[in-house]
């Protein structure tokens, strides 16, 4: 997408989750230290943490909104077949998702990024989706930039 960004958020974890995940990595370093001696630990601990911030940085999806496309991770509609957008919170995140949820929703939801969301609609009868619902921190600017330009 070479269009310049009306919206562009990453979502990364929380604080939380790169500490776990770091923790658990110190754990095993110390494991490895104790059996195999200090400079296997160190090994392990340096390595182990590169390994974690890359692959929780690499697999944080990006939402970015463009004058013609709102992309999702890796998927990308034209804004052409957006009919609304809506800010959705975690009740009704689980009511999409729960029993008798339309299995042919895109989603991309990162609970450990945010507990929020946004849900567009789509009218593209060659799309499979008929909505997309996604985690965002700020879900209304989504959807700020997103209807921007739909009265026109």
């Amino acid at each position: 997408m070479t269009d310049e960004a009306e919206y562009r958020e990453r979502l990364l974890p929380k604080w939380w989750v790169w500490l776990v995940a770091i923790a658990l990595v110190s754990m095993l370093a110390v494991a490895y230290g104790a059996a195999l001696g200090s400079t296997a630990g160190f090994v392990v601990e340096a390595g182990g943490t590169g390994l974690v911030i890359l692959v929780l940085w690499v697999t944080s999806p990006r939402v970015v909104v463009t004058a013609t496309d709102l992309q999702v991770a890796d998927a990308v509609l034209p804004r052409s077949s957006v009919v609304s957008a809506m800010r959705v919170g975690p009740q009704e995140i689980t009511t999409l998702r729960g029993p008798g949820a339309d299995a042919r929703l895109f989603v991309s939801l990162r609970p450990w990024s945010s507990a929020e969301g946004v849900l567009v609609q789509l009218l593209d009868p060659a799309d499979p989706h008929p909505a997309w619902l996604f985690s965002s921190r700020h879900p209304a600017r989504v959807v700020d930039a997103l209807t921007a330009t739909m009265g026109r």
